[in-house]
């Protein structure tokens, strides 16, 4: 039987979200050195600082647990750190960022733990560059995918996928701003 897999994002229509506060002509962004590191973990990072930016629907608050507009750097709220760490600890690494938030800590987290032979060329949709493959749709070989959570593939910077018993931890555990609605196709 294929296996349940979405691709991790953040609800940006009822949500607010981070973004980075940084200056590109003296930095890279969080994003970019993520994508570049393609799956390694960070062996010299500096917390990244954030601000708050509004919701699609004009919200700005800290009512989140997840904000995905970084991917796949991902800033999860210390409830969600606390209520998922035995699924992201071992998978990535949690990292400092700073925000303004007065009330609820914020950590980033960047997975580490590429999968390979997952990647379904005959299914997903894809085209080959200088530098790799740009993937717009993704297929996923369902045998291959060992892991129970969540994961990153190798032939893909900068996508991250769960599974149904990750989004069915997060939904028990009552946490806000996650969006599983772009199921992937496994075969």
């Amino acid at each position: 039987m294929n296996k349940v897999i979405y691709e991790l994002h953040s609800d940006t229509r009822k949500y607010s979200l981070f973004i980075q506060d940084y200056d590109p002509s003296k930095e890279e962004s969080i994003m970019g050195l993520a994508m570049r590191n393609r799956w390694v973990p960070f062996s010299n990072y500096s917390a990244v600082r954030l601000e708050l930016s509004k919701s699609d629907t004009g919200k700005k608050n800290y009512q989140f647990d997840i904000s995905g507009s970084l991917g796949p750097f991902f800033v999860f709220s210390e409830a969600a750190i606390e209520c998922l760490s035995d699924i992201l600890k071992p998978r990535g690494q949690i990292l400092p960022v700073l925000t303004e938030s007065k009330k609820k800590s914020y950590w980033g987290y960047y997975p580490t733990n590429s999968l390979g032979n997952c990647f379904d060329r005959n299914n997903s949709k894809y085209r080959t560059a200088e530098r790799g493959l740009i993937i717009e749709k993704p297929a996923l070989v369902s045998l291959n995918i060992i892991d129970d959570y969540l994961f990153c593939i190798d032939e893909d910077i900068s996508r991250v996928f769960v599974t149904d018993t990750f989004k069915n931890r997060v939904e028990e555990a009552g946490l806000l701003g996650f969006d599983f609605s772009v199921e992937v196709f496994t075969s």
